[in-house]
């Protein structure tokens, strides 16, 4: 079996409270450099890229780059998912280390939370670490993402007041369709969405990729089936005392049905962001 991509949470921390993500009842934790690695090395070969979240910022993690080395040790490629807020936290080369095969940053994050932070200086980070990139000429993306739309178009100011300081900074114009604003760095919009919960309504049956394009593995080794049961609530198995090879054997009952479009989980069921398979 050979994934798309694997969700490994080096940390649950994020530091904000964004009105669109559930709220966060578990312990703050980062995962173990010794557990990474042993995940990295089990999954060499069997995954096209890892991301480095789950719920967290990897961005927090303050040993990032040690992660990101041990990633290349094993020829993994990484994405790295953040709000922006942290983007000064470590050096450029450790943000766009060889490793990282992009950088996700999530704008919309600034627009949902109250932070002591200018708008201005909160894109003078982003605009700083473009530059960097821009002069290193390096393979990896950074997308910027304004990933808010909604039929009332609630956010239209806030994502206009991106365009014009991006306009401002690289005489690019943006509408909402998604940008190349300069050479492998790209403005990408999609729907709000909502995250899985056991309270939300029960929806059709539609194709899911769980276990079968992804896993998830949370930052105390605890393995789901995809980055959206972020507590575990479908529990496959332990990294720390199981190999993953093992936890995946025994699911496999679980990836064949999803594959097939049985979805028995109840998590799974409520989870409305298997409608965007519908066509597929």
């Amino acid at each position: 079996m050979k994934f798309s991509r694997v969700y490994v949470e080096i940390t649950n921390v994020c530091a904000l409270k964004c009105s669109f993500c559930p709220s966060k009842s578990e312990s703050k934790r980062m995962m173990d450099l010794a557990l990474f690695e042993k995940i990295a090395r089990e999954l060499k070969g069997k995954t096209k890229e890892i991301a480095l979240h789950v719920m967290g910022d990897p961005l927090l993690n303050k040993n990032l780059r040690a992660y990101l080395d041990t990633a290349a040790k094993f020829s993994h490629k990484v994405s790295l998912t953040t709000s922006g807020f942290y983007l000064r936290a470590h050096e450029k080369s450790t943000l766009l280390h060889e490793a990282v095969r992009q950088i996700n940053i999530s704008l919309n994050s600034f627009n949902k939370n109250a932070k002591k932070l200018s708008f201005e200086k909160y894109l003078e980070a982003v605009f700083e670490l473009i530059d960097y990139k821009l002069i290193k000429d390096g393979g990896e993306f950074i997308n910027l993402r304004l990933w808010n739309l909604d039929a009332k178009n609630s956010e239209t100011a806030f994502n206009e007041s991106v365009f014009r300081a991006l306009y401002e900074r690289y005489g690019v114009k943006i509408d909402q369709n998604s940008t190349r604003i300069a050479k492998k760095v790209l403005v990408h919009f999609d729907e709000l969405f909502q995250w899985a919960s056991l309270d939300a309504p029960v929806i059709e049956n539609t194709k899911c990729y769980g276990l079968n394009a992804q896993i998830a593995i949370l930052s105390d080794g605890r393995v789901t089936p995809c980055c959206f049961d972020y507590e575990a609530k479908i529990l496959l198995g332990d990294a720390n005392g199981e190999s993953l090879g093992k936890i995946l054997r025994r699911a496999a009952p679980m990836a064949n049905a999803l594959k097939n479009g049985i979805i028995t989980e109840e998590l799974c069921k409520r989870c409305s962001y298997r409608l965007r398979f519908k066509e597929i």
